[in-house]
């Protein structure tokens, strides 16, 4: 066979792979236009815990058209609204927890949970400037304003917060559903919100692991691998939110669902309506995985990935303290060998 007509059957094949490429790339750009949400994705599962957190300019870009103005609130909320602008960055975002007297005890969960700052990476004792602490009483409270700066008395409550209330019981839904009303509060007044719970454990900035993309990131008691999944088992220890108008309507529905479920708490809640909330409202939700905010019902000990850690699955405050401390120790070691090598 002659050079020349090898040529003439190169030719065609060639063309026939042009027209395969672009026939690929106008299906993708017509039935998937929210294609970066799997490429951002999958950078940020490659890139781990070593991924830089997102530019205040990126979050302006891709924000900025659905942002809220900041709406008027009830008067006995005036001093909250004034404390997230102060407590909030730059690009008005605010950190929040919530304590109660049992957890804000010497050597309680308050204490570790700052201590955990100050043991951390990447500088996240920054973060500490623009955390609001929600104290359920008086003497949380008064030992929020020994340690910190950012304290807000939470008054408008139904029922006595301060001790260890155990799991399911009405105390416990009580406090739990306090949070959900806050982040509407906080969204209202135009500003996001990282929420944490008091017993997590903070070791690198988690904030390298929330998607732009998404309108609500939310940790997982078990994580299946994709984060886009419903399927994964949220947990409402760790929530971000963007103040737009949808997460707005997402908060209310998701209070109001509270009367069709009065017994459970708020992630139960959640857990039984997050399929209407992606349908009802087109809500892109981000879960994310053990690997990087991690807990004990799905355990993962690679401290080159995690950047919090909640002792989710375990009962009891003694003993969440106690497996909080050896944790803390084992991050301690790791880091310390590293500086080592």
């Amino acid at each position: 066979m002659s050079i020349k007509n090898i040529e003439k059957r190169k030719t065609p094949i060639f063309l026939y792979g042009i027209t395969i490429f672009l026939a690929a790339v106008l299906f993708v750009s017509m039935f998937f236009p929210d294609s970066k949400i799997p490429l951002d994705r999958l950078r940020r599962d490659w890139l781990g815990a070593k991924e830089p957190a997102a530019t205040t300019e990126e979050m302006e870009k891709l924000c900025t058209k659905n942002l809220v103005p900041p709406q008027p609130q009830e008067s006995h909320h005036d001093d909250f609204a004034m404390m997230v602008q102060k407590a909030a960055t730059d690009d008005k975002r605010v950190i929040l927890t919530e304590v109660n007297e049992a957890f804000a005890a010497p050597n309680s969960m308050l204490d570790l949970f700052l201590e955990s700052f100050y043991n951390g990476e990447d500088n996240i004792t920054h973060h500490l400037d623009h955390l609001i602490i929600v104290a359920m009483d008086q003497k949380a409270f008064e030992k929020c304003k020994s340690v910190h700066h950012y304290c807000y008395l939470h008054e408008d409550l139904g029922s006595d917060l301060s001790s260890e209330n155990l799991f399911m019981s009405k105390p416990y839904i009580d406090l739990v559903w306090t949070k959900v009303r806050l982040w509407q509060l906080i969204l209202e007044q135009g500003y996001s919100f990282l929420f944490t719970d008091i017993d997590v454990m903070w070791f690198r900035d988690p904030f390298r692991h929330i998607s732009l993309y998404a309108d609500l990131t939310i940790a997982t008691d078990r994580f299946f691998g994709n984060p886009e999944d419903h399927g994964n088992n949220p947990n409402t220890g760790m929530v971000y939110a963007t103040p737009t108008r949808k997460n707005i309507e997402v908060i209310k529905y998701w209070i109001e669902a509270r009367q069709r479920f009065p017994t459970t708490n708020e992630q139960t809640v959640y857990d039984n309506i997050k399929y209407e909330l992606a349908s009802k409202f087109n809500l892109k939700i981000q879960y994310v995985s053990t690997e990087y905010w991690g807990n004990f019902c799905q355990l993962h000990k690679d401290f080159t990935k995690l950047s919090t850690f909640h002792p989710c699955c375990v009962i009891g405050l003694k003993m969440k303290i106690a497996q909080i401390k050896n944790m803390t120790e084992e991050w301690k070691m790791y880091k310390s060998n590293n500086l080592k090598s």
